[in-house]
């Protein structure tokens, strides 16, 4: 594979501004199974994480607009109550989503179509804080309902001052009346909680506290922090309340102050921070404070004796560490059974997860910066691609190298190795939902939540260079005006495809006229499917789980398939041969203006109202069964590829087909071929293929099953981003699946059977010990059946921590053991590091060299966890895979294959292959070979620390593929500057 390693590429990864998690806590309770985490950034855009069994998965992103940002992120649910036989029962409704974004209303969205549902205006000015009023520890009847407890009041403070309450009842968002009027100089209402469903406490600028009583709408206490010696007055940024009703207040002098809960006298006060504290966190219980702000910090507080022997208790700091790079702006935490974090961020734009109940044990976490689903699309044949973000596309094209020519030029900003083409700027004000490029590189799509854009690329030259002209195609009305999630174009660029918000699946025909002069056209008759209806569990998220988050085509175009957030899967397909000459009835046109307003249907009648395009239909699978339901969200879906056969009489497909008064229009019925496989890839990493005409698992999915993938891929912290095929030279090469994350790219060679290692035992167990670790790389010592080992079969593999250099001891591990389970972070401390009480930094030593140098583990490079702990799962002799495989169980072609290295030569083809050689990863796209665009030669060679050039290979072979990975690290990212305060020596 030839590698375009490229940081040109633009992509602002925005600060996080707001983080909210959808439940409250409960450490007695699992963590429920619709628990989200909201991640509010600076660009409107809001990010909903799903940390089921510490995966971490971001399901989707709310897109924002123009000038808009994300303020605060909150929950609420109501509380239905259910009649049934005279017994009342109660029990939790829909979960909403608000935010503000320091205008003078708050916004609630809608989750399962992703964009706003409906405003409220506050009228007094702009709100800088909100908060939902608690929901009541206990409901004894429905009296208690009808005074109020079915709903949650929001409590907003205004810039002026004032505070406001918002109501939520019946499913509805309103302004309901003024709590407290401004006070007389006016300050601005900074933060503001709920001490219980009648008291909220609210911080202002003019070093003011204020608790006031809701019922009476009265003052109960102000509260003064008192000037600072500079005389200037301290800001509230942040304030909290315990179980026991004290209240925690963060201000702008970097001090934390408790405040009694009873006559509201300070209480004491801890100077941890050298700048502002902007948030506050607590624990369920209220034996832990965190507080976290300007200087990096997150420092962690507990009750301690205030004298030895004593039963009084005085709050002091425990530990404060820098898991930030910079300022520390937001923080929610969430307790339950098995989850215990605390979660945070700010204008290095990473989700940090920090561990609670187990802090002295266990690693913290970073979650990626970068977006889950790749913003980026390339066309093969042209050698573009596109990257978008925000409101901007730009159109990328990569010069080819120049192969044997050696020669260097110092001036390499006058012969690049990309050129920029094209960019193009969405005019509505709506951050883009969706681009792509179409695999011959003639058109563009862009999608909003509320529009749909379908661009022309016309290649041209200017002064030897090559450059894009671009122009708009107009679309019907009605698929411009209703929006998308995701958009795109099938192999042969016939098709235009959009995901609507209602997870409506729209088929459009792209008419290309022989004269390249005139527009391109979209076909009158649209085509909708309608995805079959499924038994779902009831959900407090609704329909949100039925949001459809991938898209794959065949790469004959005949086969559509989507996935969605519950798992399940449905495929679509073409029957018929195309006939350019075929005319439609007036009948067919399926392009009204309706506005899609369900999202299924009952399936047989709307496939006969599916018009006929051509000669063709898109018909639901005619297997007649659905697909099974996976475990988890579809985070890959990929068609395996197979050869194109052209269909006969592809000029007139319906050759000896006759109209009759029944079918007045008639079909071919010819399906595509029965070689259509799909390969779906979860959330937790398990790995599927289904033969698509029928429904069922294929025969190498059966022979493969999901215990048999290796433990480096299941074990991953990082969930699969993306995917790309490298199919040439099969008979050398195999069927390769190139798959990656934000820090790793895995292959696996589909062609083969996804083998256990060679050392490993008839019943399946590896048997393997860590030796050690030299450099980047473990050092793995194989064991033979009977236990015993050889120091001449030792095997390098890079490991998954590998910025870190040291070399370490390892125990024998020939029995089998099962990973811990953490409680939402990162892996668990190993016991050498705790007893040596390892701190933030480790001695690095080169390999080769007495230099030794000082590295800090909570840099970019590092995601807070150790090394993976393996999990060696023991197999039964006479499983059914094995059995499938062959009658003894065995396959003699398959190998453990792990990074190729130096020391140890390759024996048979690898099953899969891995590397972690590439950080913050944003996307990877293929690209190939155009004679017509790329001009003259040019060298493509530039420093891999430049971020204006792209390194590369030397001149791809024939028989590898050309691929782009673009790196986005946030050191690459103009930041304002930094708080330092001469803390850089600390932790």
């Amino acid at each position: 594979m030839d590698i375009h390693r490229c940081r040109f590429v633009q992509y602002p990864p925005h600060s996080i501004n707001a983080l909210a998690f959808s439940h409250s806590s409960d450490p007695k309770k699992k963590a429920p199974s619709d628990l989200r985490l909201a991640v509010g950034r600076n660009n409107g855009d809001i990010e909903l994480w799903n940390p089921r069994d510490s995966l971490w998965v971001q399901e989707t992103i709310l897109r924002g607009s123009t000038d808009t940002t994300i303020e605060q992120l909150v929950w609420t649910q109501d509380i239905i109550l259910d009649d049934d036989a005279n017994v009342s029962k109660f029990s939790p409704g829909a979960l909403r989503l608000f935010s503000s974004s320091g205008t003078s209303s708050i916004t609630e969205w809608d989750l399962s179509t992703g964009s706003p549902k409906r405003q409220a205006e506050g009228n007094f000015g702009d709100i800088w804080c909100f908060a939902a009023q608690p929901q009541p520890e206990r409901i004894e009847n429905s009296d208690t309902l009808a005074n109020g407890a079915a709903s949650q009041l929001l409590a907003a403070g205004c810039s002026n001052g004032t505070v406001v309450l918002f109501s939520t009842d019946d499913g509805d968002l309103r302004y309901s009346r003024t709590l407290l009027a401004p006070p007389v100089r006016k300050p601005k209402a900074l933060s503001i909680t709920w001490r219980d469903r009648n008291t909220v406490v609210v911080g202002y600028e003019d070093s003011t506290i204020r608790v006031i009583d809701v019922p009476s709408r009265k003052i109960i206490r102000n509260m003064s922090l008192g000037k600072p010696v500079d005389g200037n007055y301290s800001v509230v940024w942040t304030v909290k309340c315990l179980p026991d009703g004290a209240i925690v207040s963060g201000d702008s002098s970097g001090e934390l102050k408790i405040w009694d809960p009873r006559n509201y006298s300070l209480v004491q006060r801890l100077k941890s921070h050298k700048a502002d504290i902007l948030d506050i966190a607590t624990s369920h219980s209220g034996d832990m404070i965190f507080s976290l702000g300007v200087d990096r910090r997150t420092v962690s507080y507990k009750p301690v004796a205030a004298h030895p022997g004593s039963k009084k208790t005085r709050w002091a700091e425990v530990t404060h560490r820098r898991f930030h790079q910079h300022d520390v702006k937001c923080s929610a935490s969430f307790e339950s059974e098995e989850l215990s974090v605390l979660v945070s961020g700010g204008m290095d734009a990473r989700p940090v997860v920090v561990p609670i109940r187990k802090s002295q044990s266990e690693l913290h976490r970073t979650l990626p910066h970068l977006p889950q689903y790749p913003p980026m699309s390339s066309s093969q044949i042209a050698r573009l691609f596109i990257s978008w973000w925000d409101r901007e596309i730009v159109v990328y094209h990569m010069q080819k190298d120049r192969g044997t020519d050696n020669t260097f030029d110092l001036n390499l900003s006058a012969d690049p190795s990309y050129e920029t083409l094209a960019r193009l700027v969405m005019q509505e004000g709506e951050n883009l939902q969706d681009a792509k490029i179409s695999h011959d590189g003639k058109f563009i799509v862009a999608a909003t939540s509320n529009s749909v854009k379908l661009f022309q690329l016309r290649k041209t030259q200017v002064s030897g260079r090559p450059c894009l002209r671009t122009r708009q195609i107009d679309l019907p009305p009605s698929i411009t005006r209703l929006g998308s999630r995701r958009v795109g174009f099938s192999p042969d660029g016939k098709w235009l495809y959009m995901v609507r918000k209602d997870n409506t699946v729209t088929l459009a025909k792209i008419l290309v006229p022989e004269d390249q002069k005139e527009r391109p056209s979209i076909h009158e008759n649209l085509t909708k499917l309608y995805r079959a209806p499924r038994q779902t569990l009831p959900s407090s998220l609704g329909s949100y789980n039925q949001t459809i988050t991938q898209v794959a085509f065949s790469n004959d175009s005949r086969v559509l398939a989507v996935g969605d957030l519950s798992g399940a899967i449905d495929a679509w397909i073409l029957e018929g041969h195309e006939d350019l000459d075929f005319i439609e009835a007036a009948s067919d046109n399926s392009g009204d203006s309706s506005d899609s307003s369900s999202s299924s249907s009952s399936s047989e009648d709307d496939e006969d109202e599916a018009p006929v395009i051509h000669g063709q239909k898109w018909i639901r699978n005619p297997a007649g069964s659905q697909f099974p339901k996976l475990d988890s969200s579809i985070l890959i879906l990929a068609f395996r590829p197979s050869p194109v056969i052209p269909a006969s009489n592809s000029g007139n497909g319906n050759l000896g087909l006759h109209a009759t008064r029944h079918t007045p229009h008639p079909v071919s019925p010819e399906f595509p071929s029965a070689d259509h496989r799909v390969i779906a890839i979860t959330a937790t990493h398990q790995l599927v293929e289904f033969d698509v005409l029928s429904g069922k698992l294929s025969d190498w999915s059966r022979r493969n099953p999901s215990k048999y993938l290796p433990h480096e891929f299941t074990h991953l912290k990082d969930r699969v981003e993306g995917w790309f095929w490298d199919c040439k030279n099969q008979e050398k090469k195999g069927e390769r699946l190139w798959l990656y994350g934000s820090t790793w790219i895995f292959m696996f060679d589909i062609s083969q059977d996804l083998q256990q290692d060679p050392r490993t035992s008839a019943n399946g167990v590896v048997k393997k010990q860590r030796a050690g670790r030299l450099g980047r790389y473990d050092v793995l010592q194989p064991a033979h059946e009977d236990g015993s080992t050889t120091n001449a079969q030792l095997e390098l593999r890079e490991a998954p921590d590998a910025h870190i250099h040291h070399l370490t001891k390892g125990k024998e591990a020939n029995v089998s053991k099962k990973r811990k389970r953490n409680t939402g972070a990162g892996d668990a401390i190993p016991e050498r590091e705790r007893q040596n009480g390892v701190g933030s930094t480790l001695l690095q030593f080169r390999a080769g060299g007495d230099d030794v140098q000082m590295i800090d583990i909570d840099a970019d490079t590092a995601d807070g966890d150790s090394e993976l702990e393996w999990e060696l799962e023991e197999s039964n002799g006479d499983d059914l895979a094995l059995m499938r495989r062959s009658g003894d169980g065995t396959d003699a072609q398959a190998l453990h294959a792990t990074e190729p290295s130096p020391s140890r030569s390759i024996i048979s083809r690898p099953s899969h292959w891995y590397t972690f050689a590439y950080r913050s990863i944003l996307g990877i796209s293929v690209i190939g070979a155009d004679q017509e665009f790329d001009g003259p030669s040019k060298s493509a060679t530039a420093p891999e620390n430049s971020p204006n050039k792209a390194s590369s290979t030397p001149a791809p072979s024939e028989e590898n593929i050309e691929v782009v990975i673009v790196e986005r690290s946030m050191y690459d990212v103009e930041q304002l500057p930094r708080f330092e305060g001469g803390q850089d020596w600390e932790t």
